[in-house]
């Protein structure tokens, strides 16, 4: 790691460990953890970052040891909270985690939610003062992330409080709901468990009133939605429960025991990930190929993420989700043929 990006990695291992040592660090004990943690760096690059610290803004102090006063001898604290209001209380190192992560929320520009997100931040630098909010700017500039789908784009913010309150407040649903399966829209009554947030999208995870079934609604495909003086007093089944054997949003009947080979090609980008909680490297070959095993539910969501990834993934078990790759496959072709034709 290079440059300015190897700096705020070494700021936030710092931090941590003037967080964790109370009675403070000399300079030299800060170098030798953070040399053994993998930071190539010298004490003049550690007292350079414990400027830029304390020029952020952190409550950093220092003392020394015993009636002898030098370098040697200064230790280096740092304050257990930043207290940013008389409610808002947060350690060094979530602030700076927090102003790192801040471009992370862009995807969901389009939403109800980013607009109080970006007041809370706007309150967040109120209080920290101009000078440590351009050096909290300057360390965020340096790491960006990948443009994600944004989320919620089509929610109407009316509806979307209608199906929070109605979370929090406990009550039967009752909305205006366009089903894709059916290509109809009728009215469905929902007992509300709470949203759940997927690939660009949010969905209300809630109870089907009408055959007492478990389901995921889309909000964006809700027209309208209102709270109907109905408790709903059923406990909420946890998304780990609910979706253990999912890739997605899409559930399934029961979980297979799923064989995929990769390519060399794309076998250090599946080993680089965790894409499921059940997922195992079964093998490596001496060619570069990996084999992975997976406890999922056969769904479109798992097809299309082995399809993605064309002759470079190879279905090894089981038969049913073989076929299915073959028919897509099938389906692409033909497509293409008719085009040339």
């Amino acid at each position: 790691m290079a440059g300015r990006n190897s700096q705020i990695s070494r700021l936030y291992r710092i931090l941590g460990l003037l967080e964790g040592a109370p009675q403070g660090l000399t300079v030299t004990e800060i170098w030798e953890r953070v040399t053994d943690r993998g930071h190539s760096n010298t004490k003049r690059t550690i007292y350079r970052d414990l400027e830029a610290i304390e020029s952020a803004g952190f409550p950093l102090t220092s003392s020394h040891d015993g009636e002898v006063k030098n370098k040697d001898t200064q230790r280096w604290s740092l304050e257990q909270v930043t207290r940013v209001t008389k409610y808002l209380v947060l350690s060094a190192r979530e602030l700076l985690a927090l102003y790192l992560a801040r471009e992370a929320l862009l995807p969901l520009q389009m939403t109800p939610f980013y607009e109080d997100l970006m007041q809370f931040f706007v309150k967040v630098e109120a209080q920290l003062g101009k000078a440590n909010q351009e050096h909290l700017h300057e360390l965020s500039s340096e790491i960006y992330f990948e443009p994600a789908p944004q989320w919620g784009l089509g929610l109407n913010r009316e509806i979307l409080d209608t199906v929070r309150a109605s979370c929090s407040e406990r009550q039967v649903l009752e909305v205006e709901y366009s089903s894709v399966s059916s290509n109809s829209k009728r009215l469905r009554k929902i007992g509300p468990h709470y949203l759940y947030f997927s690939k660009g999208s949010v969905y209300l995870v809630g109870e089907d009133m009408e055959n007492h079934e478990i389901k995921t609604f889309s909000v964006p495909r809700m027209s309208t939605a209102r709270m109907i003086d109905e408790a709903y007093n059923e406990p909420a089944v946890e998304p780990e429960t609910l979706f253990a054997h999912a890739i997605g949003i899409f559930r399934g009947d029961e979980a297979s025991r799923v064989r995929l080979s990769f390519s060399r090609i794309v076998a250090s980008y599946i080993k680089e990930r965790r894409w499921h909680p059940t997922q195992t490297i079964v093998s490596e070959s001496k060619t570069g190929e990996v084999e992975i095993s997976l406890n999922v539910a056969i769904t479109p969501e798992l097809v299309q993420w082995v399809a993605g990834f064309g002759s470079a993934a190879r279905v090894l078990e089981p038969a049913l989700l073989r076929e299915k790759i073959r028919e897509q496959a099938r389906a692409v072709l033909e497509l293409y043929e008719k085009e040339a034709a």
